[in-house]
């Protein structure tokens, strides 16, 4: 018995050694995250007009630079948008990542949305329903398919996965946060770093990017996330952090074991509202001499 928990365990300890890849290292094609503009999609149940369209931007990444293209498209309400084909023959392709409500195949899959969200819309929509007018309010979910690849057919070379964004009707839409800065020892992060070290990091907002966002206790401030990444042999202690908020507590910093042997290293911080707004800033130094 004692053998075979040996074994067990030695397993378990090799899974993870180096091997193992961690949510913040880039050793492949990676969509770190994806960027609607704007960050919700807003509809007026009065107006004579259509909103203007939404575009999404990924932040699609390699260890080496190399580029990536990333296609898009809407999935419909017809089946499970997670289980893996979106994008597909099934979707509704956006060409240049753009979602436009001119778009008549857009328009028939925001019907299977609106009538989704509208408990007694039964696939007929009347802008006077209360229950639609409603469920516009509350926001109703739409599912974006992307597919990022580096064009080498492996699997290490493609991603795919769903981003989910809102249509609704409101006077205040949400905002994409803004990272304006990167600080290291309370100055730009701007290197060389040194060998061997723990350093911290301090991402900083934009001016306006914390909302003022409507919950069930009333208007507060949204908390904004923050995921961390990088490139080489360094490791990200915190994956994650948070700005601190009205009381709520949150540190916004995260740690980095700096490489033992010079290289140049790229760094990600992406920030995220809770309410679908995305952010990000990217800084490259050298580690060592």
């Amino acid at each position: 018995m004692r053998s075979i928990l040996s074994a067990l365990v030695a397993l378990l300890l090799a899974g993870c050694g180096p091997d193992f890849e961690l949510q913040s290292e880039i050793r492949r094609v990676r969509v770190l995250a994806i960027q609607a503009e704007p960050a919700e999609l807003v509809v007026d149940p009065d107006a004579s007009t259509l909103p203007g369209p939404m575009t999404f931007n990924a932040l699609a990444v390699t260890p080496d630079a190399r580029p990536v293209t990333v296609r898009y498209a809407l999935c419909r309400f017809t089946g499970n948008p997670y289980d893996g084909r979106c994008p597909g023959d099934d979707s509704v392709p956006l060409p240049d990542g753009e979602l436009s409500l001119s778009d008549p195949n857009v328009q028939a899959v925001l019907l299977e949305a609106l009538a989704t969200g509208n408990p007694g819309g039964g696939g007929a929509l009347d802008p006077e329903d209360p229950a639609l007018r409603e469920a516009l309010a509350r926001g109703i979910p739409l599912f974006i398919g992307y597919e990022a690849t580096d064009g080498s057919g492996t699997p290490e070379g493609t991603e795919r996965g769903v981003r989910r964004v809102t249509l609704r009707a409101t006077t205040t839409p949400n905002q994409n946060p803004v990272v304006s800065d990167v600080l290291w020892d309370g100055a730009p992060l701007t290197g060389p770093l040194p060998v061997s070290r723990e350093v911290t990091f301090t991402p900083v907002l934009a001016e306006g990017s914390v909302e003022i966002e409507e919950a069930d206790e009333g208007p507060r401030p949204e908390q904004v996330f923050f995921s961390w990444f990088a490139t080489g042999d360094g490791e990200v202690k915190e994956f994650r952090s948070q700005e601190p908020v009205e009381g709520r507590p949150g540190d916004p910093t995260s740690a980095y074991d700096t490489p033992a042997t010079p290289q140049r290293v790229t760094f990600w911080v992406v920030a995220r509202d809770g309410r679908g707004g995305v952010g990000w800033l990217s800084r490259t130094v050298d580690v060592g001499p």
